[in-house]
């Protein structure tokens, strides 16, 4: 069997190389210009502009309806934050002053008294 001289996949990928090439070429003096920078910041500072009314929007609207905004979740978690924070240490502190406190520990309090049948034997008793 002999190849065809033309093959069909190999005759596509080089035309869409030549496309690309094309097409890079004609955005790149399209980009490179003054026109299109300017373009660029007069559609970003109008995207910037539409999200604040939006968030603006927003605030008023959950404010209405008496709700939290985002900002005010996140405060409050800021919030929360720092005193879970201040109750860490506040019950370091604590286990650190009270050691046998009726917060359980691991391991529990050292065992110091002797089950009864073993009391008599520390006294000398023969039991």
């Amino acid at each position: 069997m002999s190849q065809n001289a033309t093959d069909p996949v190999e005759s596509f990928r080089n035309l869409v190389t030549e496309f690309e090439r094309g097409f890079d070429t004609l955005a790149n003096r399209f980009m490179g210009t003054d026109e299109f920078s300017q373009a660029m910041n007069q559609l970003q500072s109008m995207q910037l502009s539409m999200q604040k009314a939006f968030n603006d929007a927003m605030a008023n609207h959950l404010a209405n309806f008496n709700m939290p905004s985002r900002e005010d979740v996140l405060r409050l978690g800021e919030s929360m934050r720092v005193v879970e924070q201040r109750l860490a240490r506040i019950e370091e502190l604590l286990l650190e002053k009270t050691p046998y406190s009726a917060v359980s520990r691991p391991g529990g309090p050292p065992r110091t008294r002797l089950p009864p049948s073993q009391q008599g034997k520390r006294q000398g008793n023969p039991k």
